[in-house]
């Protein structure tokens, strides 16, 4: 009897043993970066008609995006022409924050409406705003009519835009989700080298009111022909989840992940807006002229045209958020180890392509992350905190980059304060993206175990502190790409 109560005991304890080793061996599996296991419910197609709607996304970005960085010529403009009198460079300055900013705080009325309605009304709204500014801002004669048009018309118009547009590529990738991010934010950098180039000579050539109304022109006819063939998969979204999107939740303020995101964009937009705002008039300061300084601005832009689409492949490859924190590291590092000591138009020319290569990262990175955070129903009312602190930073970048500004003729740099607080900008930025990357590491160890999908959602899975530092400490294999 003892003897058979030991062999009972004895196998007991070996299958113990033996699921023990089973579920370690489980763990350590997940420990890779196992791709093909996948939780999602949501239905990705990873391609198809996919890209065509990442080029209507392109083309939206090259008209809205890449039209605005098309201001920094009309600001070296106003600045030197005297067309207003009386006006002061803030004045010019504040024009420029709110044409990318004004109507971006309003991102929670707009994404109401875009729910209410669909994506297609919101952006042939933006369409017509966008146009209607542009053709009316080119018969202005008073400053605040350009107030008016060229600041807080036009910002509606990009944000009707902007705002829905961003939402439509996620749900139509997957692995390649951030290259198609990434392909479709390189148009804002095409936008930026034409827009930046070609108004630039329809103004000397012609006059400023010509180039406004050639922008607007180019803009309607390229955002419609986008709007025709845009299609979205927010009915596929929605029957997964169950639940309508909302275009507002407070509750989401209760997940660490969700501030750690707000201050990322933050500090990323006051070093992104500031930078692109402001090499056009470095290069002026050097004692270049307008044209040389349109080229210097323009290289921005061909970063971003050329290096976006690789930033977003190496994104899929390893994780948005740790190719993240180091391009926005890398940014930070070359504001102050080369925009410092440039003294001549190359260096300010290689600055410009190297920062223009990186600094605008955020594009084709923020809706991956979002989606990662939060899942693809939580994108608008995710949206809705990023948006309005992306405009409220837009807005007063421009202004605190001249005002840092030293009027000291006998200076060498007169923009050595405006590098440094553009470089801390990216670094603050590269350290919430660690604290996010830290976050979504503990979270995905306790994913794997409930087998849940990132894009169906994970906001309830809680993550303790310490659990969230050793996410922050661990480096090697992870349970999914962050």
């Amino acid at each position: 009897m003892v003897e058979k109560d030991l062999e009972v005991s004895d196998q007991k304890s070996r299958e113990k043993d033996a699921a023990f080793y089973q579920e370690e061996a489980m763990v350590n599996e997940t420990e890779k970066y196992n791709e093909s296991v996948d939780y999602n419910k949501i239905q990705i197609p990873d391609g198809g008609y996919g890209w065509v709607v990442c080029m209507c996304y392109f083309f939206l970005n090259f008209c809205t995006w890449g039209s605005n960085s098309g201001f920094a010529i009309y600001l070296s403009y106003y600045l030197e022409s005297n067309r207003f009198p009386g006006a002061t460079k803030l004045d010019f300055a504040a024009i420029g924050g709110l044409a990318f900013g004004a109507g971006l705080i309003f991102a929670p009325l707009i994404n109401y409406f875009v729910i209410k309605t669909s994506v297609k009304t919101s952006i042939a709204v933006g369409i017509v705003l966008q146009g209607a500014a542009l053709l009316l801002c080119a018969f202005a004669t008073k400053l605040w009519q350009v107030f008016l048009t060229q600041g807080l018309l036009v910002s509606f118009g990009l944000a009707f835009i902007s705002i829905p547009a961003t939402n439509i590529i996620s749900p139509w990738f997957r692995r390649k989700r951030t290259l198609a991010l990434g392909i479709g934010a390189s148009g804002s950098g095409l936008g930026g080298i034409l827009f930046n180039l070609a108004m630039q000579r329809i103004v000397e050539v012609k006059s400023l009111k010509w180039a406004l109304i050639s922008q607007c022109i180019i803009n309607s006819v390229l955002s419609t022909v986008a709007l025709l063939l845009i299609r979205t998969r927010d009915n596929v979204v929605r029957e997964t989840a169950k639940e309508m999107p909302k275009f507002f939740e407070l509750s989401l303020l209760k997940n660490a992940a969700v501030w750690f995101l707000i201050f990322y964009v933050s500090c990323t937009m006051l070093g992104y807006v500031v930078l692109l705002y402001s090499l056009s008039a470095f290069a002026v300061s050097l004692g270049y002229s307008q044209k040389q300084g349109s080229i210097v601005s323009c290289m921005i832009s061909v970063g971003g045209f050329v290096f976006r689409p690789a930033v977003g492949h190496v994104a899929d490859k390893y994780g948005p958020v740790t190719v993240g924190i180091i391009v926005h590291a890398i940014v930070g590092i070359i504001c102050l180890a080369m925009w410092i000591p440039c003294r001549n138009l190359a260096t300010a020319i290689a600055f410009g392509l190297l920062s223009g290569a990186l600094m605008g990262s955020i594009w084709p990175l923020q809706t991956s992350i979002i989606s990662r955070i939060g899942g693809l129903n939580k994108l608008p009312a995710i949206y809705s905190f990023t948006w309005p602190c992306i405009g409220m930073m837009s807005i007063v970048s421009p202004i605190i980059g001249l005002r840092l500004r030293s009027n000291d003729p006998t200076v060498a740099n007169q923009y050595v304060n405006t590098a440094i607080f553009s470089g801390m900008g990216y670094f603050g930025a590269a350290f919430f993206l660690w604290m996010i990357r830290g976050y979504l590491i503990a979270r995905d160890k306790l994913a794997m175990v409930a087998k849940t999908g990132h894009d169906d959602g994970e906001l309830h899975l809680h993550v303790t502190i310490p659990e969230l530092l050793k996410g922050l400490l661990t480096i090697g294999r992870l349970p999914r790409k962050v």
